[in-house]
């Protein structure tokens, strides 16, 4: 028996395990005490709703003032909430709202009530004017005959003038914002004109202590200037001939949708007017005018030209209507027809245009344009090959393989005999599976075939002899033929006697391989 060592005491685990833990623990606190005490003093902030509140509400004002001045997105946020608390506030309480209201209600009240009567006044000058003359009694005679009110008539015939130029001015510094003519030739100098404008305000408020921005027109001949005021810009009207004075409401339109829609950028204004190019298309609307009427001419040769426009309108949507539904009707023959798949079709004008995909065994679509009464000379056609997977076109494609095999097929006899032997009934069989096949096929392509059976005989006896033999052994084949299930009525006989025999490499007749039956697939009528 080996010797033993000396004899370890065992280790006990209470007590050193306990001081390990206190080790552990105490390393833990030191490594990561007071990344913990952080962790819990976050999360107790997160769990403190009055907390966060404090937190958020020290950083949002800064918040709100950096999103407004990087993009519009605040604003289109907070615009809906804006637009909603206003009108709960004013279904609650609308007198808070008028009272904030009030210090521009009664200036913008009074304006707008003097602007009115001062419209009215002119329009009733301008009919008195006209009231009392040989114009004024044909266009009650008009009157009288159209059923209009001679007021509107006498204004539509007697207020002819245009709107020339427009000037859009920034109020402060009396710098040109924006310039729009109706006719380029009559161009000056635009910031000239903008200068001298603000020069006689000027001097109209300096001159005769008039505050504030009166000037609401200027007048040199027949050149009139109407001034139409923004808090931010103003709109200057040049106008010849003697206007409605219906038209002040379009330029006060015009001028409070520039205010609209560009009012900070009028109140950022640095110099760099393209920044108000967007205000182009309103000011633009503000050329007005109306010419004289004139004498209408003889109206028969319009009635004519238009007569014959028109009929030549009616004979281009006709031919137009009736080449669309035939080439909807050769679109429609090309969808029924198998193996043909239209990708893409266009038309342009009276040409048409069409791609798609087409199998080598489909008919070909350009014999479908004539039966759709398409002329072929309008069409461009595109068409990709590839194989259809349609049960007919798979037949097709697999009839001349099976075709060949069947006729390839021989039933060989002993010699002088016509009786089949086990070797000569596998051949039976293999035809009878080759027949059944080829039978369903053509069923699905739509076809119908016949097997021709033919007796075959060697060289040795009689010529009729061997015609009777060549005969007995083709019957003898379609009589086994028939019991595998190949119908008779699917099945001929004929007898080749010695007259068809095969020949060898070197010519010579084969004579064992001549006494045989062999296969042929024809058409029969539908």
């Amino acid at each position: 028996m080996a010797d033993s060592g000396p004899t370890r005491p065992a280790r006990t685990n209470s007590g050193d395990g306990s001081a390990a833990n206190g080790d552990l623990a105490e390393l833990r606190r030191l490594l990561v005490g007071p990344e913990r005490a952080e962790l819990d003093e976050l999360a107790g902030r997160i769990r403190d709703r009055a907390q966060r509140a404090s937190d958020l509400s020290e950083v949002l004002p800064d918040a709100i003032l950096l999103r407004a001045r990087s993009d519009a997105r605040l604003r289109q946020a907070l615009q809906p909430l804006l637009e909603e608390a206003i009108g709960i506030s004013v279904r609650k309480d609308p007198k808070i709202l008028a009272e904030a209201l009030f210090p521009m209600i009664g200036s913008a009240v009074r304006r707008a009530v003097g602007s009115a009567l001062q419209s009215m006044v002119d329009s009733l000058n301008q009919i008195i004017e006209t009231g009392f003359s040989l114009r004024s009694i044909g266009w009650r005679i008009e009157a009288l005959r159209t059923g209009r009110s001679y007021g509107e008539i006498a204004l539509l015939r007697s207020l002819l003038y245009r709107v020339e130029q427009v000037f859009l001015i920034q109020n402060d510094t009396g710098l040109l914002l924006q310039h729009v003519v109706s006719d380029p030739a009559v161009v000056r100098d635009p910031d000239m004109v903008s200068g001298m404008l603000t020069a006689i305000q000027n001097f109209v408020q300096d001159s005769f202590g008039v505050a504030g921005d009166t000037l609401e027109t200027v007048r040199v001949g027949d050149l009139s200037v109407w001034i139409q005021r923004g808090p931010q810009a103003l709109l200057a009207a040049a106008l010849q001939g003697t206007p409605p004075a219906q038209i002040r409401t379009v330029f006060s339109r015009a001028i409070e949708a520039i205010h609209r829609d560009y009012g900070e950028e009028l109140a950022s204004f640095k110099g760099d007017a393209s920044i108000l190019d967007g205000a182009r298309p309103v000011l633009e609307s503000c050329l007005l005018g109306q010419s004289p009427a004139r004498r209408r001419p003889s109206g028969w040769p319009v009635y004519l030209v238009c007569g014959a426009l028109m009929l030549a309108l009616a004979v281009w949507a006709g031919l137009s209507i009736r080449d669309g539904l035939r080439w909807q009707r050769y679109l429609a023959l090309l969808r029924q027809e198998p193996g043909i798949v239209v990708t893409q079709q266009d038309r342009s004008g009276f040409s048409f245009s069409i791609s798609g995909l087409r199998d080598p065994l489909a008919r070909d679509p350009a014999l479908l344009l004539e039966p759709a009464g398409v002329p072929a000379a309008k069409v461009t056609s595109r068409w990709e090959a590839y194989q259809s997977l349609s049960p007919r076109f798979v037949a097709m494609r697999e009839r001349p393989a099976l075709t060949a095999r069947l006729e390839r097929q021989m039933v060989h006899f002993e010699s002088g005999r016509f009786v089949l032997t086990p070797l000569a009934m596998d051949s039976v069989r293999t035809a009878a599976d080759l027949a059944a096949a080829l039978f369903q096929i053509t069923a699905a392509a739509g076809e119908n075939v016949a097997i021709e059976i033919t007796g075959h005989t060697d060289e040795e006896g009689t010529p009729e002899g061997n015609l009777q033999l060549g005969l007995d052994r083709a019957n003898t084949v379609k009589s086994a033929l028939a019991v595998l299930g190949v119908h008779p009525d699917r099945m001929t006989v004929r007898s080749a006697g010695s007259a068809e025999p095969l020949t060898g490499l070197q010519g010579g007749p084969r004579g064992a391989e001549n006494r045989r039956a062999g296969f042929r697939v024809l058409p029969l009528p539908h």
